[in-house]
């Protein structure tokens, strides 16, 4: 079934493909959770209508029609998304994709420009692969911190130079727009990061921390959007073993930020949840050291602590793995003692130039700025 929609999609996209002479701004996602990053980008450049303007999406969920009209095109995982990128032909094509043109998705030699943006505060030299943004021509950074690994590795690493701007983090912006602080908060919530290897902290211990924090404590599980895709079955086993249980839900929809707001606490291990979870949200962060996410073996040729492991010290709390027999007394101990460090958060902030104002205008004015160029 998903190949007949792909290849319906595929159609659509080749019916509307030379249509227009305005100049042609592609955008893909490879899941649903993503399209938040592009969402207000979008909704901007469709009003300066100088662009044609199409989406394109591998989660077959994704359906959801923009606020500027625009209707997502789905073309699947397989061969029809592979054919799509060899043949595509834009001015600039806009992506969340790591490892353009390193693995099955390809660039196609009449796209102009391929502009990454990312998903995630995190630094770029760890949790990412060498070449993970080799191939972009244009990288939009959510932090000095991101520019400054990139041309890092550019020089150590001799990659292709790039044009990288800071806009600021878009995500932050659109959810800053979308939560509600005034919901009770009563939930611990636990968003486990993923990793690429096979023991991940969900897939080693996820029941057996649910299974401590249950006890006194109402949880939602919000696995990573890669986890459901690379940890079905450990997901499955967690929601068959608690689905019962009044105390534990799982939550499945990456835009339902509900799950966020009902919290008290967000219990997590590596990747940036944690870093926007207490920005927004301004409440306690537990830390589980299990493994850390490490994707580029060469990394500590970068010679830099990471972002994330600076912004865990100074505000969460770090617990050894050994700690979860003890978890429900240290979460009661951090919900009491928590004190916002507000000054010492917007320092973090400005020191690293990272902001959420004003991020999509900044987009939509370097795309105009380099499109007119071209």
């Amino acid at each position: 079934m998903s190949f007949i929609k792909s290849l319906q999609g595929f159609s659509d996209f080749l019916k509307l493909k030379n249509k227009s002479k305005k100049k042609t701004i592609f955008f893909f996602s490879e899941l649903k959770a993503y399209r938040n990053h592009f969402e207000d980008i979008i909704n901007k450049l469709q009003k300066i209508n100088n662009y044609r303007i199409l989406y394109f999406t591998s989660d077959y969920t994704d359906n959801e029609i923009f606020n500027s009209g625009i209707k997502p095109i789905y073309i699947g995982e397989g061969i029809i998304r592979i054919i799509f990128f060899t043949i595509l032909s834009c001015d600039m094509m806009i992506m969340t994709l790591t490892d353009l043109g390193n693995h099955e998705i390809k660039k196609s030699k009449n796209c102009k420009n391929y502009l990454y943006i990312f998903h995630s505060m995190c630094s770029t030299f760890k949790s990412y692969t060498k070449k993970a943004f080799n191939n972009y021509d244009i990288i939009f950074a959510n932090g000095d911190h991101q520019i400054k690994e990139i041309r890092k590795a550019e020089n150590i690493y001799n990659l292709n130079k790039k044009k990288i701007y800071n806009i600021g983090y878009p995500y932050l912006e659109n959810l800053k727009k979308k939560i509600k602080l005034t919901l009770s908060n009563n939930s611990i919530l636990f968003a486990p990061s993923w990793s690429k290897g096979s023991e991940d902290l969900l897939e080693k211990h996820g029941i057996k921390i649910i299974e401590q924090m249950i006890k006194k404590n109402r949880i939602i599980l919000r696995p990573h959007p890669q986890s459901f895709i690379k940890s079905k079955k450990i997901i499955k086993q967690i929601f068959e073993t608690f689905k019962n249980d009044k105390n534990f839900e799982l939550n499945r929809d990456m835009n339902n930020f509900d799950h966020f707001d009902k919290s008290s606490l967000l219990l997590t291990d590596n990747g940036g949840v944690g870093m926007e979870y207490y920005i927004l949200y301004k409440r306690p962060v537990i830390y589980l050291n299990y493994k850390e996410k490490i994707h580029n073996p060469e990394y500590e040729k970068i010679n830099s602590i990471s972002l994330e492991e600076n912004f865990k010290n100074l505000f969460g709390k770090n617990l050894d793995i050994d700690s979860i027999t003890n978890l429900n007394k240290i979460i009661e101990e951090t919900k009491e003692n928590f004190v916002l460090d507000e000054l010492e958060l917007n320092k973090f902030l400005k020191g690293n130039n990272i902001e959420f104002k004003n991020t999509s205008i900044k987009a939509c004015n370097i795309i105009n700025e380099i499109l007119d160029k071209n």
